[in-house]
């Protein structure tokens, strides 16, 4: 998602006593936890996570705004594309009506309605032939969901995972994400120049700090990944062939990665649910040259608060938002194993200023470009507010 930074570590993070337990709890029992894990918690904790706790953590009152947040046009401007998508394959035709939009991760449901509002208002036709599901695990942010989305109820369907969605036939149609995957847990691994080769880094406890702490082995889920001999399967074509031991040299001592499991298995799993049609995330990230680049030993973990870029990203865990960048040629290369072809990855300013030039040479179908669309389009696509912040990755099952 989308952190406007206003100043560094200036937000005033106070604790979530319950996930902060939880996690010492854990910690005690079982010694360090992976990053990914403190994550999981931190974000997700079906309680007390941050993402459950408040539906307002997003928009300019919350910690980050999104796309979501600048107004309806966003969702207009969807709900045009996907109607055009789901013409070609069929959607006109009373007898292939059995069509889908599928939105992974809907937070409160503002997108949602907003494509919703657009179909219903400008193509009607389409609106009644189209299912819109929901793909969400969680019971609290569904609730939210429910609530702004009533009136649209007959046509809204909810499930709680991709094997829900591949139980009620698969997707013929759109499935989409909007700010998703840049949220899942990750991994967090560093080369060690002195013993050659990769470590993880961890989380745990020192009085009432939590810390990171160098885990004494490689979690099961990036082990494979990170032996000095093994290829790099996660990553694009060109690298594909090399090993790390080959790049070992360029790296800095503590050159940290983030590695994302969990994003990857998540997008083939989409993949293999898309029956027809496309499947796109929008969302900010890095293709393989810049995951691997020696100048930014870094990494890309980031925690936001206020709106504010907080300095201690375990700090308060369960109140602010914990975000890394998108590896798109990892997502990209999953969706490509499970079937699909990849249409585009593209800056956002480039694909929604394509859309905005067919609307505009199509005004009774989309409706006039006054002022206020005109502003929230420029916020989306300037390079210095949203355009060239986010990626969009587009791929299809024909």
């Amino acid at each position: 998602m989308f952190r406007r930074v206003i100043a560094n570590g200036g937000a005033d993070c106070k604790p979530s006593p319950q996930v902060e337990q939880i996690l010492r709890d854990e910690i005690a029992r079982g010694g360090p936890v992976p990053c990914s894990r403190f994550m999981e918690v931190a974000l997700y904790q079906p309680e007390h996570g941050y993402y459950e706790r408040d539906r307002s953590v997003v928009g300019q009152r919350g910690d980050f705004y999104t796309s979501v947040s600048v107004g309806p046009l966003f969702g207009q401007m969807l709900g045009f594309q996907f109607a055009g998508w789901i013409e070609e394959i069929g959607g006109r035709q009373p007898a292939t009506c059995n069509l889908q939009i599928v939105e992974a991760g809907a937070h409160d449901g503002q997108l949602a309605e907003d494509i919703l509002n657009w179909l219903q208002r400008h193509r009607p036709d389409l609106a009644a032939c189209i299912e819109y599901w929901i793909l969400d695990p969680s019971v609290r942010r569904q609730e939210w969901q429910r609530e702004r989305l009533s009136m649209f109820a007959p046509r809204v369907r909810w499930f709680a995972s991709w094997a829900e969605i591949q139980q009620a036939g698969g997707v013929r149609g759109v499935i989409f994400a909007n700010e998703l995957l840049d949220v899942f847990p990750v991994h967090r691994v560093a080369w060690s120049a002195a013993d050659q080769r990769w470590f993880e880094w961890g989380v745990r406890t020192v009085g009432e700090r939590f810390i990171w702490t160098r885990l004494p082995a490689l979690h099961l889920n990036v082990a494979a990944l990170m032996q000095p001999g093994a290829a790099l399967s996660n990553l694009d074509e060109g690298l594909r062939a090399s090993a790390w031991a080959s790049l070992a040299p360029l790296l800095p001592d503590g050159f940290i990665l983030e590695i994302a499991p969990f994003a990857e298995l998540w997008w083939e799993l989409a993949a293999q649910s898309l029956r027809q049609g496309k499947l796109l995330t929008f969302d900010y990230g890095h293709a393989t040259g810049d995951v691997i680049n020696p100048s930014k030993p870094h990494g890309t973990l980031r925690a936001y608060r206020d709106h504010h870029q907080v300095d201690d990203i375990l700090a308060a865990p369960g109140t602010q938002d914990i975000t890394a960048h998108v590896n798109f040629a990892v997502v990209q290369h999953a969706g490509e194993r499970a079937g699909l072809a990849t249409v585009e990855l593209t800056e956002q300013a480039r694909f929604l200023t394509r859309i905005a030039q067919r609307t505009m040479q199509q005004p009774a179908a989309f409706g006039e470009w006054h002022g206020e669309r005109v502003r929230q389009f420029q916020t989306l696509s300037h390079p210095d507010h949203l355009g060239r912040s986010f990626s969009v990755l587009v791929q299809e099952r024909v």
